[in-house]
């Protein structure tokens, strides 16, 4: 992994809005994160836009998976084998290079509402003060631990549901990243994964770590593929070098509520940054906790933060300019009033850090 920028605590979201109204939610990214823009994810308008159903096109058009209200592999449909042909022939033409057919693993019309507004509004306004376009999708284990058959056994423990998942999640990865990578700028294409706390618990021992990796780096190396940079996100507490030790470049995690599990592995987080990675901080609560909190309390909870992995061994500048800033969480479920709360300290608290650095790009990848 080489050094891919300096984001130096440039601010993005992490992707999920309240909001219905779309104008409404475009104008509260632009006002708040204008550096790092992100599409908003609508989960409030319908099961296509929801975190499981939204990427979930291909397989649904195939047969594989019938329905985006409780999607289910169809494995005692009679023409099983037909559908499940008919999709890894989709999945090879697109792999091969056919627009048409990545096109497939896209958004339906009404679960892209906020992509497709966020490419128009692009299109039509431009780039203005963006540096870098944020986009994201579900990961393959927190949606297969949701899809379960009728005996409620999730689709990730059977290895040909799992394959077609990660096939199917990676190929829309490669899609959005093209779409997005249209428009000039660098393309942070984030995989929300908060499934990962489950790997080492009880109720999930089978899960394992380098299978685990195995399906992040198929995801990512799509990413790369179509020029952006693979990022991940997980608002929970998890043993992190499953992320370390995959070609993930961007590490999006929950610092209000889960610093101590970061701060164990400091010695291990110094080798990711110097390696060329990148920590975004999950600084600004999504919860009731955010209307106690202010810039000056969340610098200084940043601050103490900081100066804890620089007693364990991270290096400070390094760390500094390879940070970022975004909410614990996304926003989706929240009320209006909480989401524009969030999101105004999330503009404030980067406007009082963007006078230490210059928020510049300076480093961009070979």
């Amino acid at each position: 992994m080489s050094i891919i920028f300096q984001p130096q605590f440039l601010t993005t979201g992490v992707g999920s809005l309240p909001h219905v109204d779309l104008e409404a939610a475009l104008r509260l990214i632009w006002q708040s994160v204008p550096q790092a823009p992100h599409w908003p994810q609508l989960p409030k308008t319908g099961a296509e836009s929801s975190f499981i159903g939204q990427y979930l096109t291909a397989l649904i058009e195939t047969g594989v998976i019938t329905g985006f209200e409780q999607p289910r592999f169809q494995v005692e449909a009679p023409d099983w084998m037909e559908r499940l042909t008919a999709f890894y022939a989709l999945y090879l033409e697109a792999d091969e290079g056919s627009s048409e057919a990545l096109d497939k693993f896209g958004f339906t019309p009404d679960g892209g509402r906020g992509f497709e507004g966020f490419c128009r509004d692009l299109a039509e306004n431009g780039l203005r003060e963006a540096l870098l376009l944020k986009g994201q999708l579900s990961g393959p284990l927190t949606v297969g631990l949701q899809i379960t058959d009728k005996n409620r056994r999730s689709c990730y423990y059977d290895d040909t549901q799992r394959d077609m998942l990660v096939k199917s999640i990676a190929m829309h990865a490669q899609w959005q990243t093209k779409r997005l990578k249209a428009f000039g700028l660098p393309v942070l294409m984030t995989i929300d994964e908060p499934g990962l706390y489950a790997v080492g618990a009880s109720t999930h021992v089978t899960l394992e770590k380098g299978k685990l990796i195995e399906d992040l780096n198929v995801i990512a190396e799509g990413i790369m593929q179509q020029g952006g940079v693979p990022g991940a996100h997980v608002c929970a507490g998890m043993d992190w070098t499953i992320l370390f030790d995959s070609q993930i470049q961007v590490i999006n995690f929950d610092a209000y509520e889960y610093m101590t599990s970061m701060v164990v592995l400091a010695e291990e987080l110094e080798t990711y940054l110097q390696r060329g990675g990148i920590l975004s901080w999950g600084l600004v609560p999504t919860q009731p906790a955010v209307w106690e909190e202010n810039p000056d309390t969340l610098r200084r909870r940043l601050e103490e933060n900081i100066a804890e992995l620089v007693k364990r061994g991270v290096d400070e500048a390094r760390l500094r300019q390879q940070s970022m800033l975004t909410p614990s969480c996304g926003t989706g479920t929240l009320s209006l009033e909480m989401a524009e709360r969030i999101y105004t300290l999330l503009r404030e608290l980067g406007k009082e850090l963007k006078n230490e650095f210059k928020n510049e790009l300076p480093v961009q990848a070979n």
